[in-house]
């Protein structure tokens, strides 16, 4: 009898350590990705209304442009969002990142690539632009890479060394530079849909953006992650609307 309960507690004991040995495999996470040009020319006030009202509402990630003229961070929540931009200059602070903390569990540095250097494009020239970046490490274990840009518009689209090519090639640089998942928001001032200058193939990313509209807002993406529901979101002070997909990030 006293070896039959023993041998009970050994089996229980064992099956316990079994369990501690063998935890449960980190579940995939999907995030709400948001891209949008907010319009360098619309008030603060009115970019705070749109961010209230259409952006932070539907955004875990929020991948921002044209906001040269915007201090996020004034009317951002930074208790429940990490505002990311880099405000020392006009040209810098053109592109921004916003992310909700509840989804990540550690970062590496922000920071600026250069996308193209200023221009006198025909009709009006360009400040330079650049890449916004970071990488984050999602409540699943995963590292992620994001990023926020925005391309040259029609009048520097002027063929082979125009600044959207160039702008073009240090996008695909990039991306190559590491091996990291990668979304990455943008104004592509293309058709997203028809691959601009085929970064999408160059740099392995898949180009997805709507199909009516302005159509050059939307995303690229590691061509692995799976994702649905692109959509426009309402309408806000800018003549683009928000852009939203989401992507089911795996552990």
């Amino acid at each position: 009898m006293h070896v039959r309960r023993i041998t009970c507690v050994l089996l229980a004991a064992a099956a316990v350590l079994t369990g501690l040995a063998a935890p449960a495999a980190a579940a995939p996470v999907t995030l709400r990705f948001v891209t949008a040009n907010v319009d360098f020319g619309v008030s603060q006030a009115n970019v705070k209304q749109d961010w209230q009202n259409v952006i932070a509402p539907n955004a875990d990630i929020a991948l921002l442009q044209e906001t040269k003229s915007i201090r996020l961070a004034d009317f951002v929540n930074t208790d429940t969002w990490l505002v990311l931009q880099d405000t020392s200059s006009e040209d810098r602070a053109g592109s921004a990142l916003v992310i909700r903390r509840s989804v990540f569990t550690d970062r590496e540095s922000f920071g600026l690539v250069k996308g193209v250097d200023a221009s006198p494009c025909p009709d009006g020239g360009i400040m330079t632009r650049w890449i916004a970046k970071t990488n984050i490490k999602l409540a699943n274990g995963r590292w992620i890479r994001v990023a926020s840009l925005h391309m040259p518009p029609a009048r520097c689209q002027t063929g082979p060394g125009s600044p959207y090519d160039d702008m073009g090639f240090s996008i695909v640089n990039f991306v190559r530079g590491s091996d990291r998942l990668t979304v990455l928001g943008a104004d592509w001032n293309k058709i997203v849909d028809q691959d601009p200058n085929d970064i999408g193939a160059r740099a392995n990313l898949e180009p997805n953006g709507p199909n009516d509209g302005l159509r050059i807002d939307g995303f690229m993406y590691s061509r692995s992650l799976d994702n649905c529901c692109l959509t426009r979101l309402g309408a806000i002070h800018s003549e683009h609307r928000p852009i939203q997909i989401k992507m089911t990030i795996p552990a």
